[in-house]
C-alpha cells in the first residue's frame, strides 16, 4: 500500500457510497485510464461490465433529471391551484 493510499478521503467515501464498483475501478486502474475508456472505440470483452456501468449511470442520471422536472411541475401545479383558490375567495 502506498503512503498516499493509507488514508481514505471524504471524496473516496462519497464515491464508494455512490457506486462501490466505480470506487474499486478508480483505485485499481486510475482515473485517467477509466476516463480513456469512455471514448467511443472498440473495447475488449473484459470491459463489458464497465460499459454496462456507464450505461446504468447514464440512465440513472436521466431518471434523476426526469424526477426533478416532475417535482418542479407538481410544485408549480400546487402553487397555481392555491393561487386560483385564493383569487376565487377574494372575488366572492
Amino acid at each position: 500500500m502506498k503512503k498516499e493510499d493509507k488514508y481514505i478521503s471524504a471524496t473516496e467515501i462519497n464515491q464508494f457510497l455512490y457506486c462501490p464498483y466505480q470506487w474499486y475501478y478508480i483505485k485499481k486502474y486510475g482515473i485517467e485510464y477509466i476516463n480513456s475508456l469512455r471514448e467511443p472505440k472498440e473495447q475488449d470483452l473484459q470491459f463489458s461490465n464497465f460499459k454496462k456501468g456507464i450505461e446504468y449511470h447514464e440512465k440513472y442520471y436521466k431518471d434523476i433529471v426526469k424526477l426533478r422536472y416532475k417535482k418542479y411541475a407538481i410544485i408549480f401545479g400546487i402553487i397555481a391551484i392555491l393561487l386560483i383558490i385564493a383569487i376565487m375567495r377574494v372575488l366572492k
